[in-house]
């Protein structure tokens, strides 16, 4: 196998050039133990495997930040055939200092200078020759965007990968003042002669090595530990020598040598015109990033891509429902007529429910991946960052960390999967935590429900009063969290390149698109049907889908002392109600409807129907639902509904005379109202779902799943407790 990793600064199209190369073959994934996400591609090409390794977007490699340890460790601890460059050819001088790093890495490299269509519009010129000897490798025009140079990328990397097979390191020079150089050259002296370092040569560059032990990188003199190396007098006298002449640290020297060379070689190669690919988006930016205009604009782009992903693919979650569990269900249902009744009920409400209940999260997931890709490829997620991070810095964030807390409002699902869009660890935990307060369209439900049995005229200003108390309570969790070691961030001034603004290509982000959502579909789908298989147990037995006897409503009957402190633990029907909400909130609904005694109804006669006509209904469903998905994502104006509760004529659809139902739960009692709010608080700040507990699970691990399960537990309990206990003083 030929193993090929892909290097360079955040923004250069690595992802779009593995693409091309490898077709839809690109698998994502998570680095082993961290949260950063990790692609690569493996297919045959002329009888051998290749493998293509998409390595995180830095700006340098020192072993600061999880992206940049990660690029590293992977270059020189897997020691890849070849190692891919990629810099925007359109900004050469910026993009050039990695390279300088990588080459001190002493691998074989081949460069691929991207965008050159771009490169080409604005009339720049290179005279490719001197400077591929100049910086002392190939490399190769490319544009992933127009399918340029890729076959030759490849070819090249290939002959690269051959050509130093049996090389430990290439040889690289920088051009530096002759006292550093000679400086230089007594620590490798040094290190040659040094037994010790004998197993160190064999996995480092000599370069690297002088490098970093003048620059005294921590992370390397902690390897060199390893190596039983303590005592590096010799090379303190150097590094002294060299501070003293240059009256300045050693890494900001060899950073200014390393910038110093990056201007040489461009000075002699590179002609730029007048015209600059800056000037449009510095026009754009004085728009979009005004201190005036810039923030209303942003919130108007939220508000319209939660519009656009969750009416758009709301209308084919529902189509995709009723396909499961409509039409599926009926056949399934018809298979298993005859068989006992737990098998029947295990098929139909377990694993027919539990397919149904990741399927139709698959929608809503494209849809959000696919503008949440267009944000990122048109260059506009770095700005929201910028927008933003004044206010998120409060609490311990950056700016990015805003775009899941909004998508929350609709799912708390994608919302802990935008976390992918932070850059480092402890701000993705920590948004992590506080995405689940916002409140999601899955509850609303349940507040329609308990608003319209107790809250009546004034249920609009009670829904709204349940969502600013989740926005509450996230920035008090945010603010207190933010100074504990697990989560603190770095205090540190954002420093973040604003990219340049661009079309995204349509393949790019479909693939995006796809490739996450697959990923998703995946990895939640084992987690989320064990889990729903439990709950079903849970309800169906001892007495066989009795469910006021079954084990779930023996639960709350034995939790309902517990919760006696929030007010509605004295009913075991809202305490049991809980339960089941962590597999959906929606759920809470059905629950109630039949748990409560509810007023008798007529049965309805089923229409018999065969097995083409369903066919055919299934067939118009879907066009409608595609055409109603249309009209979803053009009509922005509709994004407002997703803060209604809906009615209390469409909640009794869930259960004829479940609204009386629930309002008898404390008929008579004065505390009613409380008691019911309360319950709704609860259901606010409880786990969403087990859905979001697998997408935390996978972004994050188990630990920290329990962690936030536990969390979000203990603080719904002290919520409802203090807002029962506080309103009974008022009644």
């Amino acid at each position: 196998m030929i193993k090929i990793a892909f290097a360079g600064n955040p923004n250069v199209g690595k992802s779009a050039l593995i693409n091309e190369i490898a077709g839809s073959s690109l698998k994502v994934g998570n680095w082993p133990g961290v949260t950063v996400e990790k692609k690569e591609a493996q297919f045959e090409y002329k009888g051998q495997t290749i493998k293509l390794v998409d390595l995180p977007g830095v700006y340098s490699l020192s072993p600061y930040t999880l992206e940049e340890k990660i690029t590293r460790d992977y270059i020189i601890d897997e020691n890849p055939d070849v190692v891919i460059n990629v810099v925007d050819s359109t900004n050469l001088d910026r993009n050039l200092y990695l390279t300088m790093l990588l080459k001190e890495l002493g691998k074989p490299m081949i460069m691929a200078l991207n965008f050159i269509d771009e490169f080409e519009k604005l009339n720049y010129k290179l005279d490719l020759k001197h400077f591929e000897e100049h910086i002392g490798m190939e490399a190769v025009p490319t544009s992933a965007l127009k399918n340029r140079g890729i076959k030759e990328l490849l070819e090249k990397s290939l002959k690269v990968a051959e050509e130093h097979k049996e090389q430990a390191h290439s040889k690289y020079e920088l051009r530096i003042d002759k006292f550093l150089e000679t400086e230089m050259k007594k620590v490798e002296e040094f290190v040659r002669t040094s037994d010790e370092f004998i197993p160190v040569m064999k996995k480092y560059s000599m370069d690297f090595i002088t490098i970093k032990l003048l620059e005294g990188d921590n992370h390397f003199l902690g390897k060199l530990k390893g190596y039983g190396i303590n005592r590096l007098d010799l090379v303190e006298e150097s590094k002294k020598r060299i501070e003293d002449k240059f009256d300045e640290d050693v890494e900001t020297i060899f950073a200014e040598s390393r910038y110093g060379a990056v201007k040489g070689i461009l000075l002699h190669t590179l002609k730029t015109s007048l015209k600059s690919r800056l000037d449009f988006t510095d026009k754009v930016d004085k728009i979009l990033l005004n201190k005036i205009l810039g923030l209303p604009i942003f919130l108007i782009l939220i508000a319209g891509l939660m519009g656009v992903v969750f009416n758009g693919a709301a209308p084919l979650q529902d189509w995709l429902d009723g396909f499961i569990n409509g039409f599926i269900g009926k056949y399934a249902g018809i298979l298993v007529e005859g068989t006992p009744d737990w098998l029947n009920s295990f098929v139909l409400d377990g694993l027919i429910a539990g397919v149904g209940g990741v399927l139709v999260f698959v929608p809503l997931m494209l849809f959000l991946y696919f503008f949440l890709a267009i944000l990122e490829e048109s260059g506009y997620m770095s700005r929201v960052a910028f927008l933003m991070d004044k206010i998120m810095r409060t609490m311990g964030l950056n700016g990015k960390a805003f775009v899941p807390m909004v998508l929350g409002f609709g799912c708390t699902v994608p919302a802990i999967y935008a976390t992918r869009t932070l850059e480092d660890e402890k701000s993705r935990r920590l948004t992590a935590l506080m995405a689940p307060f916002m409140s999601c369209g899955a509850r609303l439900p349940v507040y329609g429900l308990f608003t319209a049995a107790f809250f009546g005229k004034t249920a609009g200003m009670i829904v709204m009063s349940l969502y600013f108390l989740g926005i509450f309570v996230a920035m008090i969790v945010g603010l207190t969290f933010r100074k504990h070691e697990y989560f603190k961030t770095d205090d540190r001034a954002l420093l973040i390149e604003l990219p340049p603004y661009r079309v995204p290509s349509i393949k790019m982000i479909t693939r995006s698109a796809f490739t996450r959502t697959g990923s998703y579909l995946k990895k939640a789908t084992t987690v989320i049907m064990g889990v729903l298989i439990i709950l079903w147990a849970l309800t169906y037995f001892p007495n066989h889908g009795d469910t006021e006897n079954s084990y779930m409503a023996k639960f709350g009957k034995t939790v309902a002392p517990i919760m006696k402190p929030t007010g509605f633990g004295d009913r075991w029907e809202a305490v049991a109600a809980v339960v089941p909400s962590i597999a959906a909130k929606e759920v809470v609904v059905g629950f109630m409807a039949q748990v409560l005694p509810l007023k008798e109804t007529e049965e309805e006669t089923e229409e018999v129907t065969t097995f083409t006509e369903d066919v055919v209904e299934q067939v118009k469903g879907l066009g409608f639902a595609l055409k109603d998905s249309f009209l979803g994502v053009v009509n922005i104006s509709a994004v407002g509904g997703l803060f209604e509760a809906p009615d209390a004529e469409t909640v009794e659809e869930e259960g004829v005379g479940v609204v009386g139902a629930v309002a008898n739960l404390w008929a008579g009692d004065k505390e009613g109202p409380l008691k019911a709010y309360s319950f709704m608080v609860f259901i606010l700040l409880v786990v969403p779902c087990v859905v979001t507990l697998a997408a935390i699970k996978q972004e994050f691990g188990n630990k920290f799943m329990w962690f936030v399960t536990g969390f979000l537990v203990l603080v719904p309990y002290v919520a409802s407790t203090l807002i029962y206990q506080i309103g009974r003083l008022f009644i």
